[in-house]
């Protein structure tokens, strides 16, 4: 390992209100490392399913700079970019361990469902309206099989995504 990579830390930069894919590109195209975690986000959105990529801390990502040889002078004029956080008027590095183990606990979680199975849920509009019921499964892309309990009996039914909440 070089000095230089010896020298490099993490810091924080402040990117400008939903830009930070926008940040991290123009930053990457300056030779710049940088990490901007993201989350799968599972969302019904006019009635389907739709699985999106969401910053996990929306606002930041992580630049991976060195303090002897990299100019930071470039950073603040980079489109997306807002500023370098600083304490002090002093950046402040975020230890190695933090970067580790973020990108580490992201790697471990898989896509998490909308409703896990067992889940208690409402229904929110149709005949069944403002009753309880328990998910099952999806069924689909925009329906949802859930166990309703009707006239003392439990009955799955087949409702729309959208029609339930938590």
């Amino acid at each position: 390992m070089s000095n230089d990579s010896m020298m490099a830390q993490w810091y924080l930069i402040q990117c400008k209100p939903r830009q930070e894919v926008r940040a991290e590109e123009n930053l990457r195209n300056q030779h710049f490392p940088c990490y901007c975690p993201l989350h799968s986000v599972e969302k019904v959105h006019k009635g389907k399913r739709t699985v999106t990529q969401q910053p996990l801390f929306p606002g930041y990502l992580f630049i991976n700079l060195c303090k002897l040889t990299d100019s930071w002078h470039s950073i603040r004029s980079t489109r997306g970019v807002q500023r370098l956080v600083t304490f002090a008027n002093e950046p402040l590095a975020v230890p190695d361990e933090i970067i580790e183990d973020l990108q580490s606990r992201l790697a471990s979680i898989g896509d998490k469902p909308l409703f896990e199975v067992g889940t208690q849920v409402t229904i929110t509009e149709g005949p069944f309206k403002d009753l309880d019921a328990i998910f099952c499964k999806a069924d689909g892309e925009e329906r949802a099989i859930i166990l309703l309990n009707l006239l003392h009996r439990q009955q799955h039914i087949r409702v729309p995504l959208k029609a339930l909440k938590t």
